[in-house]
């Protein structure tokens, strides 16, 4: 079937389906005994909120009929093709730093071969911590000259049982026909220096487009340009612009390492998304064989550990049954969504997005903070459901509120640039007004136009986001419209988002998850019409606030890591429950049949015990702070027994803390 036909077939039946609800709206509607006006405004509302919900059920339908198992896409050699690593970080603690080190080294190390570098762009402010970025990178340095000289020696011998299959064919296999003691003087340090030289770090001069700049800057960087000629035009970004030839990043050997590489793909990762081994190698074979896609979107897995929290298990568990029904749509549609992690073709998208200084094109807005919705309207992502990368879930409620509260800020952004007149304007006035001396009014150079697919796919959050406020909506009107069938509509709104696509993905191996799953999203979503229109309105009034204080997610793990989560969870969540106690009293002295409401509000009651519930590790104990780097935290005297003489660690620079020392017994057993 044409990609054409089967668009046409998507939307027509959910546009058939939600014109056969408004009109079953209209008779559920007892008009004999409702004002004209509310039964006009329940049929509007009710229609526009079914009208989001009815995208769940067609879902449902097509996974059932094209199937959601993961697609393998076409493969081709891609030896020649280069590819960099770039983890993207804004450290506030050397926690941070830590885990986005840990998470880098080990996809380096699974990942190793001659076209791969792995660049951590810092935008971090604080000098110490600057300073504990580049003894993480030296450390982690000679952790991996340590390995692969250790893995040479081997090779030398013969021994290629205990080496690493992937890196024996990436790194070793090439010098098999040198004379095994020739390797090891002449060779194996240079080599080892040379793939610990490619675990760089770049501190980057400028906080522009934040995020998305970070990796717009490497791509400038690796293809030469080292001054900034995007994002420097007051007319466009006013205060936020930055000075035309102002030096990118701060000047370092790694940038001199990177400077007109010309690297063909970069692999843009969040400071705690991890890259299983080999995966490198096939989204470079998926990408050598669609080299006119500018990105190449891998699926995202959220992965946990067994004595994680009950509320990342279900996340995990959450995720793992939708797939079948991303896996169906992207394949359907011939098309995906960005995701913020994935594969990016720097030509492309240095010509489409950013443009050169000649002609510049700057897509993405200088203040967004969903960056990927643009990139993904232009360069249309190809989805390789067959590799994915690996992602945390949310540590409990609270964090997954915390990072909802965030997005739903980027997805006003959004708005006021897909909108710009209807929304965008108003929201300019409002800033204007509340902002005073400190606001900035901001322009895009370059309006992105959206076809009819790319407008479905990157309105998805917004649709979705929405549905909270509509929902609350209903639950009020509902009060005061009879309806022949009172409670008809909202019990096919939650079947349909809860249920019905269970249908195309439960099994006889996963009931049990899929059961427990649903209960608990009945738990987590059914207070959602209050919280997250609460949330809403936070995120919207902090667009328009001149002082924006966020409160970090880590700091909120920690605390729960160190205190009893029930506590922790009434500290956060009182005032829900505290309100929907009273609410709940007020409206049963004072309103009849308000089923709906009470069921709302007794929810909203329960919400810090649920939160708490969930924050339990799943052995039903509280969580306490637990040594999650392991395997990968070495004690640096003890642990580490590294070859380091004063010519050979020519990678490390200086090493601030202890140095690391020669092991004999490894270089006398080479010989």
């Amino acid at each position: 079937m044409r990609k054409n036909l089967r668009i046409f077939l998507y939307f027509s039946i959910w546009m058939a389906v939600c014109l056969v609800a408004v009109v079953l709206n209209i008779i559920n509607v007892d008009w004999s005994h409702t004002n004209i006006v509310n039964g006009i405004f329940i049929v509007v509302v009710l229609g526009i909120l079914q009208g989001s919900v009815f995208e769940f059920p067609v879902q449902t339908i097509v996974t059932l009929i094209v199937g959601g198992d993961r697609r393998e896409n076409e493969k081709a050699p891609a030896d020649r093709l280069t590819l960099v690593l770039n983890y993207n970080l804004l450290a506030t603690s050397k926690d941070d730093i830590d885990e986005c080190f840990e998470t880098m080294y080990e996809a380096f190390i699974g990942n190793l071969g001659p076209n791969v570098s792995a660049v951590l762009v810092s935008a971090t402010n604080d000098e110490e911590l600057k300073k504990y970025e580049l003894e993480k990178r030296d450390t982690n340095r000679a952790i991996i000259y340590d390995e692969l000289f250790r893995e040479g020696i081997s090779f030398s011998q013969g021994d290629y049982e205990s080496m690493d299959s992937q890196r024996l064919k990436n790194v070793w296999q090439i010098y098999e026909n040198i004379d095994p003691t020739v390797f090891v003087r002449e060779y194996l340090d240079d080599i080892c220096d040379k793939y610990a030289r490619e675990f760089m770090v770049l501190h980057r001069v400028s906080r522009v487009v934040r995020k998305c700049g970070q990796y717009q800057d490497l791509m400038l960087l690796s293809e030469g340009e080292s001054e900034a000629y995007s994002y420097c035009d007051p007319e466009y970004y006013g205060k936020n612009a930055r000075p035309y030839g102002q030096p990118l990043f701060h000047a370092s050997d790694d940038v001199d390492n990177v400077f007109e590489r010309k690297f063909d793909y970069t692999l843009v990762l969040d400071a705690d998304t991890g890259v299983p081994r080999g995966a490198v190698t096939e989204l470079l074979q998926i990408a050598a064989a669609n080299p006119e896609r500018g990105i190449i979107q891998p699926a995202i897995k959220l992965h946990c550990k067994s004595n994680d929290t009950i509320f990342m298990h279900l996340e995990s568990m959450r995720q793992g049954i939708y797939e079948p029904m991303t896996n169906a749509i992207t394949a359907f549609l011939g098309q995906s969504g960005f995701f913020g992690k994935g594969l990016i073709k720097n030509s492309v998208y240095i010509d489409k997005v950013i443009g050169t200084k000649d002609k510049l094109i700057e897509r993405v807005p200088v203040d967004v903070l969903s960056h990927d919705t643009f990139e993904a309207a232009i360069l249309q992502p190809l989805y390789a459901g067959s590799v994915y990368l690996l992602e945390a879930p949310s540590y409990n409620y609270i964090t997954w509120n915390i990072r909802e509260r965030r997005w739903n800020r980027g997805e006003i952004l959004l708005a006021m640039y897909f909108w710009p007149n209807a929304f965008g304007r108003p929201m300019r006035f409002l800033q204007k007004i509340f902002q005073r001396e400190s606001f900035n009014m901001t322009k895009v150079r370059t309006p992105s136009k959206l076809d009819f697919v790319s407008s479905y796919i990157a309105h998805s959050a917004l649709r979705q986001m929405f549905m909270k406020p509509l929902l609350l909506l209903y639950i009020i009107l509902h009060i005061s419209v009879h309806l022949r069938y009172r409670y008809a509509s909202i019990i096919i709104v939650m079947f349909m988002v809860l249920v019905f696509p269970k249908f195309a993905t439960c099994n006889r191996k996963n009931f049990k998850g899929v059961l427990f799953e649903t209960i608990s999203s009945i738990c987590q979503f059914t207070p959602e019409a209050l919280v997250g229109t609460v949330r809403i309105c936070r995120s919207w009034a902090a667009n328009i606030s001149p002082n924006v204080k966020w409160i970090p997610q880590r700091a909120v793990e920690e605390e729960f890591k160190h205190s009893n989560p029930f506590v922790s969870s009434m500290k956060h969540l009182w005032g829900y429950s505290l309100f929907a106690l009273i609410a709940s009293i007020a409206v049963g002295l004072f309103l009849e049949q308000a089923i709906l409401v009470v069921i709302m509000f007794g929810s909203l009651f329960l919400l810090p015990f649920y939160t708490g519930f969930t924050s339990l590790s799943s052995n039903f104990k509280c969580s306490c702070v637990r040594e999650r780097r392991d395997s990968y935290r070495v004690n640096i005297e003890d642990g580490l027994q590294i070859i380091s003489t004063t010519g050979m660690y020519r990678s490390l620079g200086t090493l601030t803390n202890n140095s690391f020392k020669y092991d004999p017994f490894i270089y006398k057993s080479a010989k």
